[in-house]
C-alpha cells in the first residue's frame, strides 16, 4: 500500500520509528548564555569634545563664591583637626619635636564685585508671573539673533553645570563616569521638558486656550516641579540663603 506524503512532513528512519516526539526534541536542547542588557548611556558612543566652546561659559558668581567658601571651610577644618591632635599629644606627654608647625591660615575667598546685579540685591517688586506684551519687540520676535550652540558645546556646558552642582552641594571630588551619567540624566530630563512644552504649545494653538495661566506653568506641573514660583524659592533659599550661611560659617 502506498503511504500518503504530506507537505512539511518530517521523514522518519526505520530505527527511529519507536521513538517518541519528545525524545526527538530533547536532542535540540542547547544551553543558552544569559547576558545582562547593556547600560543605556546616550553619551557612550559620542566622543568627548576636544574643541573650545562656541561661546565662553559665564557661571553664576554667587554659586562660584559659595563653592570657594565650602573649600575654604574644608581647609580650615583640617587645620583645626591637626591643631587639636597636636594639643592632645602634648597633653598626653608625647614628644612633639618631630611635628611640623601648622601652616598659616589660608586667606578667605574675596567677595566678587559682580556678585549680583543691583536689582537682585534690593528687589523693589515681588516676583510675579506676567504675560508678554503683544506690542513689544520681544513678543514679535524682533531683536538680536539667538546664539546657536553645537551639540558638543551644549554637552560640555551641561557637563560643567553638573560638576558645579556637585561642588555646590558639598562633594569634594567625583569620578568622571559619575559626571557623565549625571549629565546623561540631565540631558534626558531637558528633552522630556522641551517635548512636553512643544506638545503644550501645539495644543494651545489648536484649542485656543490652556487650563493653566500659560504653557510654561502647565509643563512645570506636569514634570513635578510645581509652580514657576518654585524657581524663585529655590534661588532665594538654596542659593542666596545658603551663601549667607556659608559666609557665617
Amino acid at each position: 500500500v502506498k503511504m500518503l506524503r504530506y507537505w512539511g512532513e518530517i521523514p522518519v528512519s526505520p530505527n527511529q520509528a519507536n521513538r517518541s516526539s519528545f525524545d526527538l526534541l530533547q536532542r535540540e536542547f542547547r544551553t543558552v548564555e544569559v547576558q545582562d542588557p547593556p547600560l543605556h548611556q546616550p553619551s557612550a558612543n559620542k566622543p568627548r569634545p576636544t574643541t573650545m566652546l562656541d561661546i565662553p561659559s559665564e557661571p553664576c558668581s554667587l554659586t562660584i563664591h559659595t563653592i570657594q567658601l565650602i573649600q575654604h571651610n574644608r581647609r580650615l577644618r583640617s587645620l583645626i583637626a591637626m591643631a587639636q591632635a597636636q594639643n592632645q599629644q602634648q597633653a598626653e606627654g608625647i614628644k612633639t619635636e618631630e611635628n611640623e608647625p601648622l601652616p598659616p591660615r589660608p586667606a578667605s575667598p574675596p567677595l566678587p564685585d559682580d556678585l549680583l546685579p543691583l536689582d537682585s540685591k534690593t528687589p523693589k517688586m515681588p516676583f510675579q508671573l506676567r504675560h508678554s506684551d503683544p506690542e513689544s519687540d520681544f513678543y514679535r520676535g524682533k531683536g538680536e539673533p539667538v546664539t546657536e550652540l553645537s551639540w558638543s558645546s551644549c554637552r560640555q556646558l551641561l557637563y560643567q553645570s553638573m560638576a558645579t552642582i556637585l561642588a555646590h552641594t558639598g562633594f569634594e571630588c567625583a569620578n568622571e563616569s559619575v559626571l557623565e551619567t549625571l549629565t546623561d540624566v540631565a540631558h534626558e530630563y531637558c528633552l522630556k521638558f522641551t517635548k512636553l512644552l512643544r506638545f503644550a504649545v501645539d495644543r494651545e494653538a489648536r484649542l485656543g486656550h490652556t487650563p493653566f495661566p500659560d504653557v510654561m506653568e502647565q509643563v512645570f506641573h506636569e514634570v513635578g516641579i510645581g509652580s514657576v514660583l518654585s524657581l524663585q524659592k529655590f534661588w532665594q533659599h538654596r542659593i542666596k540663603d545658603y551663601h549667607s550661611y556659608m559666609l557665617q560659617v
